[in-house]
């Protein structure tokens, strides 16, 4: 842990210092108030800093959250850094801003699970905020705050497991049917033929599309596995039969959530009321094998 005293930066009239290599502005551009702002900042710094030399961590679940919110939103994928900090949010309605991060532990998880399950939400979303929480409290133990995760742990809510739900030939014809917007025909039809998540088709540009050789570039990947990959003949032809321009390939669809809502209206239209958007990828993998 360090703290520099404060400094300008060129182009900026106002005094800046760095608490362990963080820059942060003091917010005047008059030397004697950042002196005197310092010095209250240093006082607060070196009592925290006793508490670290005596096994404790004087970072509070608020400043927790301001940091994280800061590195998660341009480290992080976009989806999963909303859910983290929603996760985290279900832990900041528990016990405040104010608590130390050595004072959180399993029974803090334990009532968030209470919670959740008063407000009748099912054991999947409970225990996905459970595995979101720890990944988050990892990196309390990477920036050195605890040495351990309090939630490591935490005990996931059993859940029914169920056989993976995909549609035959016929349950496809089916639904085909049941679809009268053509553009959302198409993406379904992109999604039988891929198998591929919904953001990597959304992230989908006509760059990424090699006619000559028959394949395709996947730029997001929840494994990041960025790559080409060879194009069926199914999926071509749905391209083909799409106006070709710059950008985004399925440019009407701004939103995954978007895609996820219509797929599924569509579903239930056909008859298929418990299947949902993942559900196409298990029948790629059917149709596939």
């Amino acid at each position: 842990m360090s703290l520099r005293p404060p400094f300008q930066i060129p182009g900026s009239p106002n005094w800046y210092y760095e608490i362990n290599r963080k820059r942060r502005s003091l917010k005047t551009a008059h030397k004697a108030a950042a002196l005197r702002l310092f010095n209250e900042i240093k006082r607060q710094y070196l009592a925290g800093k006793l508490l670290v030399l005596s096994g404790e961590c004087p970072v509070t679940l608020g400043d927790f959250w301001d940091e994280y919110e800061e590195w998660a939103s341009v480290n992080r994928p976009r989806h999963t850094y909303n859910a983290d900090m929603l996760a985290l949010k279900q832990l900041l309605d528990i016990c405040g801003k104010t608590i130390r991060l050595d004072r959180l532990g399993k029974k803090d998880a334990d009532k968030i699970i209470t919670a959740c399950r008063k407000r009748g939400l099912k054991p999947n979303s409970i225990n996905n905020y459970i595995r979101h929480l720890r990944s988050v409290f990892n990196k309390s133990v990477e920036w050195n705050y605890l040495k351990e995760n309090p939630f490591q742990g935490v005990k996931e809510l059993r859940t029914e497991k169920k056989p993976p739900s995909f549609l035959s030939r016929a349950d496809i014809s089916r639904v085909f049917l049941a679809v009268k917007d053509e553009d959302l025909r198409r993406l379904i039809m992109a999604y039988l033929a891929t198998g591929r998540r919904r953001v990597e088709l959304l992230s989908l540009i006509w760059e990424d599309i090699d006619w000559q050789g028959n394949r395709y570039f996947i730029r997001k990947s929840k494994s990041h596995l960025c790559k080409w990959y060879p194009m069926a003949p199914a999926f071509k032809t749905i391209l083909q039969s799409m106006p070709r321009g710059n950008g985004k390939i399925f440019s009407r669809w701004q939103h995954p959530d978007t895609i996820t809502h219509n797929v599924k209206k569509a579903l239930v239209q056909a008859g298929f009321s418990s299947m949902r958007l993942h559900d196409l990828r298990h029948s790629f993998a059917c149709l596939f094998i």
